[in-house]
């Protein structure tokens, strides 16, 4: 499920649109469709290293040999990873977790005023990267008003996505995800 909810979002709405050019948009959509999923497994993992809190480098691993999983929300929201991150921890114990605090750009903002508020708002064993630049959003496209939940291959390539706040009807979905079932989106 790359991407699946933009492109879900993209076809709806160039498809809600007048008949008058149709054919053109469908045809627009199934390019960006096409598109999407090449765009996003271009990324390099090394590009997307941050520091953590307390000054230490993280990002995916590109020598893994399971499957690796990165949680995207902004600062202000880091609460909202929470139920995602038991969620997963209940499918899987021992799935290596990065997650990324995209911090927003509207007022100049520097490292280590993040990192104070961070370390006073964490436990010390939770370690959370710090994105000034919004480095992982842009990657992939993310909207980080919401958790983004991304898993990746053990060499850093992007297999899924899941964005929205967390329900139990996400359990399924990401249960396949994670144990690497041939049929999931």
């Amino acid at each position: 499920m790359l991407a699946g909810n933009k492109r879900a979002w993209i076809v709806a709405v160039l498809i809600r649109k007048s008949d008058r050019s149709l054919h053109l948009r469908r045809l627009l959509a199934a390019g960006l469709l096409l598109c999407l999923p090449v765009a996003a497994a271009a990324v390099d993992p090394s590009s997307l290293s941050l520091v953590d809190q307390y000054g230490q480098p993280g990002g995916l691993s590109t020598d893994l040999d399971g499957l690796q999983v990165a949680i995207v929300v902004s600062a202000r929201r880091l609460r909202r990873l929470k139920p995602w991150e038991q969620a997963i921890r209940e499918i899987d114990a021992d799935v290596p977790l990065v997650r990324v605090a995209d911090v927003p750009r509207t007022a100049p903002t520097e490292f280590d005023t993040v990192a104070e508020k961070l370390q006073k708002r964490l436990p010390p064993e939770v370690n959370v990267l710090i994105d000034l630049e919004g480095v992982w959003a842009s990657a992939y496209e993310l909207d980080p008003d919401v958790p983004n939940v991304l898993i990746f291959d053990g060499a850093g390539m992007l297999l899924s996505v899941h964005s929205g706040m967390f329900r139990k009807s996400y359990t399924e979905g990401l249960t396949a995800d994670l144990s690497g079932s041939p049929d999931s989106d």
